[in-house]
């Protein structure tokens, strides 16, 4: 069983979706910890989260910095007494362009943010989850890691290797009492979707038009699925959960 006090440790939990997932859990009274290299966006992150009558524990660190994580994790648990959830949510996006054009350096960032930043998240939740009586972890991938993407290549070679993980880590941890399950967004109103609707309007607009609900996710969309995945959905793990406005049906 998990703590009757529950607490969430959320990776880029200071702006974007992340932001919005801790204030979803914290609706829900549940304790959160926010952990970005962000440190700027902390302070009112912070004060956001209280706000909701819960108690927020705001971290700097790197996802691909493995004593920042483990420290960050640590930390949560001794102020919380434990860890009931944790959602890897920290991403990087690639910039628009042929696979053959990328530099060796933006696919070790693809790499190392996407892919390295959650399996070190997965490394130091899923024991502590454990050791606190059990509980459910959450990636963040994206419809990408679930159909290809021209001119994002690798971009998606990530997201993909993000779903794979979640589902291997499911199968190894299920017997611990942590269930892994991933939710992929279509485009939603994040940081990083806003960013490419304003260098790239065109391909936005060509993004939009797969969707077939015909417009953008909320933020606060996604936030709602997290939270379901990390505490309603109890016999669920391994699952990849789409909030993508039917993108990937086509």
């Amino acid at each position: 069983m998990v703590s009757q006090q529950q607490c969430v440790f959320i990776t880029g939990g200071n702006a974007g979706i992340g932001l919005a997932t801790a204030l979803r859990f914290a609706d829900e009274g549940i304790d959160v910890a926010i952990f970005s290299r962000r440190s700027e966006l902390n302070t009112s992150a912070r004060k956001l989260i209280e706000n909701k009558g819960v108690r927020c524990l705001a971290l700097d660190g790197d996802v691909t910095e493995e004593r920042s994580v483990r420290e960050a994790i640590e930390k949560t648990c001794n102020e919380f007494g434990g860890l009931t959830y944790g959602f890897n949510n920290a991403g990087a996006q690639q910039s628009v362009k042929p696979l053959i054009d990328l530099s060796l350096e933006e696919y070790h960032q693809q790499m190392n943010v996407n892919v390295l930043g959650t399996f070190l998240g997965l490394k130091y939740m899923i024991p502590a989850i454990k050791a606190s009586g059990g509980g459910a972890i959450c990636n963040n991938a994206s419809a990408a890691g679930l159909i290809p993407s021209a001119m994002q290549a690798v971009y998606g070679a990530a997201k993909f290797a993000v779903v794979g993980m979640t589902k291997g880590a499911a199968l190894e941890c299920a017997k611990d009492g942590v269930r892994v399950n991933v939710v992929c967004p279509g485009a939603t109103t994040g940081t990083m979707w806003l960013k490419f609707e304003e260098d790239h309007p065109d391909r936005a607009a060509m993004a939009l038009e797969k969707h077939p609900l015909g417009r953008v996710g909320d933020k606060e969309e996604v936030a709602s699925a997290a939270l379901y995945l990390c505490r309603d959905a109890t016999f669920t793990t391994g699952h990849a959960f789409t909030v993508d406005g039917g993108r990937t049906l086509r």
